[in-house]
């Protein structure tokens, strides 16, 4: 049953379309699918060559204002979206523009607003960032009264911080390195666009009847670029596709009773997709705004907060990954094995976020005196008890599926494979032993003893030590140097050691110089 409804989905056809202006089919009911292929066919062999007649020609003009200003949360999406940034980095960047440099305002802000105190500095703001490439869209917002409106003034929505928007200080943008260019640039952009007029178009729907079928073309002709011309004639300064997004079709010219023959009909197939990964983008976007995810009384609870807060959001995104629960892959985030079986282990309430929403709607009764806090308090210790004691009872167990081949050399567990600041470490599932080391080890020059392939330089916990990875044999390396130190103020060298412990041909570094001079009797 389910192959069968999966195979219809695959040969839908939801466009037919004819020649001259794009136009999509629609029925009766403005439906543009057909699930019967075969039906689909017979309605692109009944239009092809036919004569169609423009039945209605529909003109509105539209207006489109400005995004809002920058809060911490808008401003890590967009990183994220355009240059791959994570939350974190994008909030240490920003966090040196603003301590180091003080080019921009308080970075840790949820708001998009400036209060009206802020209106009078703005010319000064303006004139500071006059450089570069902003220059000219400084001096087109200058040459007017400034455009200032309820989309950036609101007192009613600034908290303890106003938008991020740039300081009075001048700005030297060589002294800025790569990425703090990238957000800075964004960041202007965003305050300039704000200050800029709407973007004004005209959108025009054009209807076709072609053998008692409706087709419809739709468009837009742009007729002042207004804030758009910020990021460039045709770019919004959003990289995301939108889906009813028009296309650039001139449309104006035809007129009701027209009559159009066309040329051809084509049939596209497209099939459903599965909801696509999180990004950080994204990700963020659910945790500002989880009211999706909750019933619709709770909702209310998650407007004003969601879950964290926009300084600990990119925080608690790390954390994720660094306890391996999460792993980047390009710019999705994607679950390990270790957070699919946390997922299943926990209890439904940890893993949803109505627990959030509930606990904050009893906060704010307790704030306005219509609920009791040692209630509320005495409910979350009673709650944690019966977590403790569901967990204990529970007999699942998490297996690790990130185990190594390589053994603890202090309890004899296999290390644990896993991510960690500094690259791929190996840890010991025993906490108590908390043994780890560097998966990633720097290969040497010297030999195995045992077998003779060249080992790897390892940071353990109690030193450095030298490990081959064929057999496994592993020697500190402190008391291998004490053996080349004891056999150069001897000054002879067994050639045996030199030919078991290094590899002859790489005497170009500081070992392999010594342990030459050793064996020629040159050792000082």
């Amino acid at each position: 049953m389910l192959h069968s409804s999966f195979s219809i989905i695959l040969i839908a056809v939801p466009r037919v379309l004819q020649v001259g202006p794009r136009s999509d089919w629609q029925d009766a009911k403005n439906q543009g699918r057909i699930f019967d292929e075969n039906r689909a066919k017979l309605l692109r062999d009944k239009i092809h060559g036919a004569t169609g007649q423009v039945r209605e020609v529909r003109i509105d003009q539209k207006s489109e204002p400005a995004p809002l200003a920058y809060d911490l949360t808008e401003l890590q999406r967009d990183a994220n979206r355009k240059y791959g940034f994570s939350a974190q980095k994008t909030l240490s960047t920003l966090q040196s523009l603003y301590e180091r440099h003080k080019l921009v305002t308080y970075p840790r802000t949820d708001s998009r607003y400036i209060s009206s105190d802020i209106v009078p500095t703005l010319t000064g703001r303006l004139k500071a960032v006059a450089v570069g490439e902003y220059a000219p869209l400084v001096r087109q917002i200058l040459t007017k009264p400034l455009n200032v409106t309820k989309r950036l003034v609101d007192n009613s929505r600034v908290s303890d911080h106003h938008a991020i928007i740039p300081t009075d200080q001048g700005v030297v943008l060589s002294a800025l390195d790569t990425d703090e260019r990238k957000i800075y640039d964004l960041i202007v952009k965003r305050f300039l666009a704000v200050l800029y007029l709407p973007f004004k178009y005209d959108r025009v729907t054009l209807i076709t009847a072609v053998e008692g079928e409706n087709f419809y073309s739709r468009g837009k002709t742009v007729t002042d670029w207004g804030w758009k011309a910020v990021y460039g004639k045709g770019n919004d300064g959003d990289d995301q596709e939108k889906e009813d997004a028009l296309p650039e079709q001139m449309l104006q010219a035809y007129h009701k009773g027209d009559q159009k023959k066309v040329r051809e009909g084509r049939l596209l197939k497209s099939q459903t997709k599965p909801p696509a990964r999180y990004t950080e983008a994204t990700l963020l976007s659910a945790m500002e705004s989880p009211g999706k995810f909750v019933e619709e009384e709770l909702r209310e609870a998650l407007k004003q907060g969601g879950l964290g807060t926009p300084a600990t959001r990119a925080e608690i995104i790390e954390k994720l990954i660094h306890t391996d629960y999460v792993e980047r892959q390009g710019k999705e985030l994607v679950p390990t094995g270790k957070g699919i079986q946390l997922i299943n282990l926990v209890s439904n309430d940890l893993r949803s976020p109505e627990l959030t929403a509930k606990w904050e709607q009893t906060l704010s009764e307790i704030a306005r005196g219509k609920a009791s806090r040692a209630k509320f308090m005495e409910g979350i210790r009673a709650y944690t008890v019966e977590l403790v004691k569901d967990v204990v009872a529970s007999e699942t167990k998490f297996k690790a599926d990130n185990i190594s081949r390589v053994k603890c050399p202090n309890c004899g567990q296999y290390l644990l494979s896993v991510k960690g600041k500094r690259g791929k470490m190996l840890l010991c599932p025993d906490r108590e032993c908390g043994h780890r080391e560097s998966a990633e080890p720097q290969v040497s020059h010297f030999r195995c003893p045992q077998c003779h392939k060249k080992m790897s330089i390892l940071e353990k916990q109690t030193g450095t030590v030298v490990r081959c990875s064929n057999c496994g044999f592993t020697e500190k390396l402190a008391e291998f140097k004490e053996a080349l130190n004891s056999a150069k103020n001897s000054g002879r060298v067994n050639k045996k050691l030199i030919d078991t412990y290094s590899d002859k041909e790489a005497l170009g570094t500081n070992l392999g110089d010594l342990l030459k001079a050793a064996l020629e009797g040159k050792s000082e």
